[in-house]
Formats: structure tokens, C-alpha cells, sequence
């Protein structure tokens, strides 16, 4: 199976993931691999090296984000919401689980810090899945080569 075709049946097993509620929407969402490619290598990054798009508007509910970064970000934790990541080219490595170090509240029901200690590494890399559940801390410790591009998909998760 190509990677077009092995995206498109990973981003259709994603968002069936998403809550009937989040899918009242009378709006297809379709974003062919082309333009995909072409969207993220022109988004401006940002100071944290982090360049995004919403594929699918943020609600409380849900979001899906095309993301592109170049530096590690901070540590977070959803309160409310599980990740579901899919990597698309490059890599890095994922800290998860741990105590979130120097956190604070960045916004309703998301913690930011600057790091995370203990907690579990993953090397991603083109072609891994990984989900984190709410309350999980998360932390992009480290970009494998030049960047990691990946598309996650935001979804509320009861503890």
C-alpha cells in the first residue's frame, strides 16, 4: 500500500475516533497528500520552531493539526483531551508519563512546563502511531535530524 493510500486510511481511522458529537458538522474536510506537503513546508514557524495547521477547526471538543517542528517544545498535559499522533516524515523523541517540571496553567485545562522528569522515552520516526491519553504528560525532548512532521488528532477522553 503507498503512503498516500496508508495516510488517508490512517487520518479515516483517526477521525472515526472522534465523538458523534464532534461530527455534527455538515462539512467534508479533505486535504489531498500534495497539498498537505505544500501547506506545512510554507507555514511560517513560530519562536519555538513549530509550524501548524488546523485540517479540522479547533473546538472544545476536537482538533486536527498538521504540525511541522524543528526544536522541542514544552512539556503539556491535556486535562480533558487524549493526542492521537501520527508521524509523517522525520522524527524525535517523546517523553511521556513523568512529572511535568516548572508547570503551570497555560490555559484552561493545559499544563505547560519546561521539561519532564522520569516518565517513558519513544523514538518516533515516518510512520509511527501513538496515542496519549488525558492527563498524561507529553514532552518532544529531542527532533531526530532536521525536523518531525506528524498530524494529530485532539479528542475528549475521560479518565
Amino acid at each position: 500500500m503507498g503512503s498516500t493510500k496508508r495516510l488517508a486510511v490512517l487520518a479515516a481511522a483517526i477521525l472515526g475516533m472522534l465523538p458523534m458529537a464532534a461530527q455534527e458538522s455538515h462539512q467534508v474536510v479533505y486535504f489531498s497528500a500534495q497539498q498537505i506537503e505544500t501547506n506545512i513546508r510554507k507555514a511560517p514557524a513560530n519562536n519555538i520552531g513549530e509550524s501548524e495547521i488546523n485540517l479540522i477547526e479547533r473546538t472544545p471538543d476536537h482538533a486536527g493539526i498538521l504540525l511541522r517542528r524543528t526544536k522541542p517544545g514544552k512539556a503539556e498535559v491535556h486535562e480533558m483531551q487524549a493526542d492521537v499522533w501520527y508521524v509523517i516524515d522525520g522524527g524525535c523523541t517523546l517523553v511521556t508519563g513523568g512529572t511535568v517540571m516548572d508547570g503551570a496553567q497555560a490555559e484552561p485545562g493545559e499544563i505547560r512546563g519546561s521539561r519532564i522528569q522520569g516518565g517513558e522515552e519513544h523514538r518516533l520516526a515516518k510512520g509511527d502511531f501513538i496515542r496519549v491519553p488525558a492527563g498524561v504528560p507529553h514532552w518532544i525532548k529531542s527532533i531526530t535530524g532536521k525536523e518531525i512532521v506528524y498530524i494529530v488528532v485532539k479528542y475528549p477522553d475521560k479518565k
